[in-house]
């Protein structure tokens, strides 16, 4: 049923590879509900030709109301240079930065990796990005790691504020997600109630 537009501005994460079909579904939910969805993978992210796609993407978030992120295992293609943080993780540095009113979803095996790096003391810095395979012939092949990337690893704790006081924290809810039906689950519950979000965006203001 079509909801009438409240025009809030709400910034999905660009987390895209392999979650296509997923944020086909979060976009329809938002859609339904009547705010207006700012997502890379959808194209409604306002644009520039002037800008960058990382420069257009955070100024997307600065420009939204809300944020809406996904704590992936990958961290994408959005990387511009070597060493620099992906598009996505910018994007929550900016999320985080005014403060504004923010929802994160965690996949599980993000969550999982950081408890076990955590168990056997293992440096997220040293969680490679690629990892090396010698072949039958002796050569050396070197893949990417699909498992969990460091950088997810960092951008959960940076989004639970692993780094703060356990009393002093605020706004470090990010909830574990094992599938879509998790995902959904979240999603409606909090934005359902669009009344409910205008307050939050107000108390933020």
């Amino acid at each position: 049923m079509y909801k009438e537009r409240n025009h809030i501005k709400v910034f999905v994460s660009s987390t895209v590879y392999d979650f296509e079909s997923q944020l086909d579904m979060v976009y329809s939910t938002l859609d339904g509900y009547g705010y207006d969805v700012m997502m890379s993978h959808k194209g409604t992210i306002p644009l520039d030709s002037k800008l960058s796609n990382l420069e257009n993407c955070l100024k997307g978030v600065e420009g939204c109301d809300i944020f809406l992120g996904f704590v992936r295992p990958l961290t994408g293609t959005g990387i511009l240079k070597p060493g620099e943080k992906s598009i996505t993780a910018q994007e929550f540095e900016v999320a985080f930065k005014v403060n504004m009113p923010r929802f994160v979803l965690a996949d599980y095996r993000v969550v999982f990796a950081r408890q076990f790096t955590n168990l056997m003391k293992i440096p997220t810095g040293d969680i490679p990005n690629s990892v090396k395979r010698e072949r039958s012939d002796g050569s050396i092949v070197e893949r990417p790691n699909r498992v969990v990337h460091a950088e997810c690893i960092e951008l959960y704790n940076a989004a639970i504020q692993n780094n703060t006081l356990p009393k002093s924290r605020k706004g470090n809810w990010v909830q574990e997600y094992r599938n879509m039906q998790d995902v959904m689950l979240h999603v409606e519950a909090q934005f359902k109630d669009v009344e409910r979000i205008k307050q939050l965006i107000g108390s933020h203001e």
